[in-house]
């Protein structure tokens, strides 16, 4: 899958590890004029896919969000230290 946006652009893929690429749409994959429309985008899909990416002409990735990155983010939060508690008690 080419990740690189055509020139000046910038381009957004949704994957899911289950079954996004066996679905008849396929996995998400749309070219935007600006990155903010690519950040929405990517944003507004985000409960859809494990991963949404946005990359720019260069192939660079810039942003990474999905569902995936919503679970982890839970998950560090529930892993940070409660005041007072004992690290050894884990």
């Amino acid at each position: 899958m080419q990740t690189q946006a055509p020139e000046g652009q910038y381009r957004v893929i949704g994957l899911d590890p289950v079954d996004t690429l066996t679905w008849p749409s396929g996995p998400l994959w749309k070219d935007c004029e600006t990155f903010d429309e690519a950040r929405d985008l990517a944003d507004r899909n985000e409960e859809s896919y494990g991963w949404v990416y946005v990359y720019d002409d260069a192939g660079k990735l810039l942003y990474e969000g999905g569902c995936h990155a919503q679970q982890l983010e839970r998950i560090q939060k529930l892993n940070q230290d409660v005041p007072g508690e004992n690290k050894t008690q884990r």
